[in-house]
């Protein structure tokens, strides 16, 4: 838990991340199933 909770972002994919009771901003892939499973079959062949 952290304590104050750090201010939620209104950016879509900006998130926060709690390790070892802090807060870290990070930011995350926002995509569908679909996409996903896209890009990880993709990242496997080495397309990407």
């Amino acid at each position: 838990m952290v304590d104050p909770a750090p201010q939620s972002s209104p950016l879509p994919g900006s998130v926060h991340v709690v390790q070892d009771g802090d807060a870290h901003p990070a930011q995350v892939l926002l995509m569908t199933d679909a996409e996903a499973a896209d890009w990880l079959v993709a990242t496997a062949a080495g397309e990407i």
